[in-house]
């Protein structure tokens, strides 16, 4: 029988079918309709930069989420457990306002990295996207590291979210599902098990969801994370774009039983893809979702899946720093170092790949400049055109690394707009709009 640790599972709250939250979901949030019994909402959406101290934030959680009467529950989008940069004190400070205001049974962050750190100057550049871990002992206990000390400065049980990797295997890495296992072990924490990314990485040629989840201790899965996808091109993207597909319900419906301490089921979708998708739709999952939960009465604690021994030995011995700067390099443009012949082969293999992180993390900064740029993103439009408007961008991708959040990628991307030389009637004025919409 599995030992219970330290953070005592069975103690969880039984939460129910939840949503992460947007405002273009509000109605289906209201209690009288009876399909969502907790909202989880991703804090630093809702962060901006406090002016008079630059590290640190501002958070707009509880003004926004006040008027929800159900229990809450905090995603993290920021600080992901993955890679070797901390935690800023910052974030910490700003998480811990959010935390006492909604008071969640448990927080998450993803099992991914945002940020590393070039040799040539050891200070840490934003890759602009969640990039997969190094699945290696060393990535082990680098991620056990910061989720335990998450913990402890947050006060709260801590889970960490399975990645997505559109990359292949690399050989002599962990399995997907040894790796979570192995983390989730170390740092005695517990899983939020995103069924979407099981089902991308199954499609895209990683491990299928039944081995992945046939690894993992099954008591320490204390959430589900449900979304809909999208082809782009031969890889399936985890792209939070509308329903959940019947084959992930089927998924979920025989996975539930087998989940002791499963304490809520959360559905997700950006909010550009709600008015699509279709409230009406949306509703009906959501009931399907009810359904499945209303049929869940816990199960008993199943054996500990033996140890893949093997697998945890003969780990790629690759430090978590090599690739972290490789694949942040390769998306980024900034901070090449040199690497291992077998690893660079490797890297040159994944090229396609890479090439896909590196247009989604443009896409999402371009998409992100469209709401804290506005005047100045559709001054540009309409004045240069689409193709010479993303020409700048492309410019400006290698003049600078993504920032740490929105608002300052913005106050750097208008200040770069500034001094290009670009000859636009009315352009400075539209700038200076822009740089005090920021604050």
């Amino acid at each position: 029988m599995a030992n219970r640790s330290s953070h005592e599972p069975a103690t969880l709250p039984k939460l129910g079918v939840g949503v992460v939250w947007w405002p273009e979901l509000d109605p289906l949030c209201r209690p009288s309709e009876g399909l969502v019994q907790v909202i989880e909402a991703e804090p630093e959406t809702f962060w901006v930069p406090r002016a008079e101290k630059p590290s640190g934030f501002s958070s707009r959680l509880a003004g926004a989420l006040g008027h929800l009467t159900q229990p809450k529950l905090l995603h993290g989008v920021g600080a992901p457990f993955g890679g070797r940069v901390a935690q800023s004190a910052g974030h910490r400070e700003t998480l811990a306002g959010d935390i006492a205001a909604m008071r969640p049974a448990w927080i998450s962050d993803h099992l991914s990295f945002n940020q590393f750190i070039p040799a040539s100057t050891g200070e840490a550049v934003g890759t602009g996207f969640l990039l997969p871990p190094a699945q290696c002992p060393g990535g082990v206990a680098q991620a056990a590291a910061h989720i335990l000390h998450r913990r402890a400065s947050s006060g709260v049980r801590v889970a960490f979210e399975n990645p997505v990797s559109y990359l292949p295997p690399l050989p002599g890495e962990m399995p997907d599902g040894v790796f979570a296992a192995e983390v989730a072990r170390a740092a005695e924490c517990g899983i939020l098990l995103d069924l979407h990314n099981l089902l991308c990485n199954e499609r895209n040629g990683r491990q299928s969801v039944e081995d992945f989840c046939n690894a993992i201790p099954l008591d320490r899965v204390w959430e589900i994370h449900l979304a809909g996808g999208e082809a782009e091109g031969d890889v399936w993207l985890d792209a939070h774009c509308g329903l959940v597909e019947p084959e992930l319900m089927d998924i979920l419906a025989d996975l539930v039983p087998r989940l002791p301490c499963l304490g809520a089921i959360t559905f997700e979708i950006i909010p550009d893809c709600i008015a699509a998708a279709g409230l009406p739709a949306i509703a009906a999952m959501l009931g399907r979702l009810n359904d499945i939960w209303a049929t869940y009465a816990g199960a008993p604690i199943p054996p500990c899946p033996s140890r893949d021994i093997g697998a945890i030995r003969h780990a790629s011995a690759l430090p978590p720093a090599l690739w972290e700067t490789a694949l942040g390099a390769a998306i980024t443009g900034h901070g090449y170092a040199d690497q291992p012949a077998d690893f660079a082969d490797w890297v040159a293999s994944a090229q396609k790949p890479l090439a896909l992180y590196r247009f989604l993390a443009q896409e999402g900064r371009a998409s992100a400049l469209v709401s804290t740029a506005p005047g100045t993103i559709e001054r540009l439009l309409t004045s240069l055109g689409e193709r010479a408007t993303r020409d700048l961008l492309a410019a400006f991708w290698t003049h600078a690394a993504p920032a740490y959040t929105a608002a300052e990628d913005a106050s750097i991307f208008l200040a770069f707009v500034a001094r290009s030389g670009v000859a636009i009637e009315g352009l400075d004025a539209v700038i200076t709009e822009d740089r005090c919409r920021l604050g």
